[in-house]
């Protein structure tokens, strides 16, 4: 399997770090396989991905209208996220939670297409 930098990862994807699996949300935030709390990860730690051999050479295709579907989803809730009367940290975790909702979904998309 690949080795790479975390920030070098695609959020959606899945990467071996610490002896256990885990699924990229965005770029700096990851949640253990099994749905626990997103962490931060350094952009510099070395991870294994797991998906793919080469993040520059992602695959093309059926995958890349999900992305640009998706991409344009999570632009516009969190632009209404922004929108509502949250405290910092309320408004911080509203949008952990939605974006790890969204690259599920995503994920979930590019693996029955």
């Amino acid at each position: 399997m690949a080795e790479l930098k975390f920030g070098q990862l695609p959020p959606g994807r899945r990467f071996r770090w610490k002896n256990q699996l885990w699924l990229k949300t965005s770029p700096i935030l990851a949640c253990p396989e099994g749905g626990e709390k997103p962490v931060l990860v350094p952009r510099s730690t070395m991870v294994e991905m797991l998906d793919g051999s080469d993040p520059a050479g992602q695959a093309k295709g059926p995958a890349e209208p999900v992305d640009l579907v998706m991409e344009e989803l999570r632009n516009k809730l969190l632009s209404r996220l922004e929108a509502l009367p949250l405290a910092p940290e309320q408004r911080k975790e509203l949008v952990q939670q939605v974006g790890l909702l969204l690259n599920q979904a995503a994920s979930r998309l590019r693996r029955t297409l």
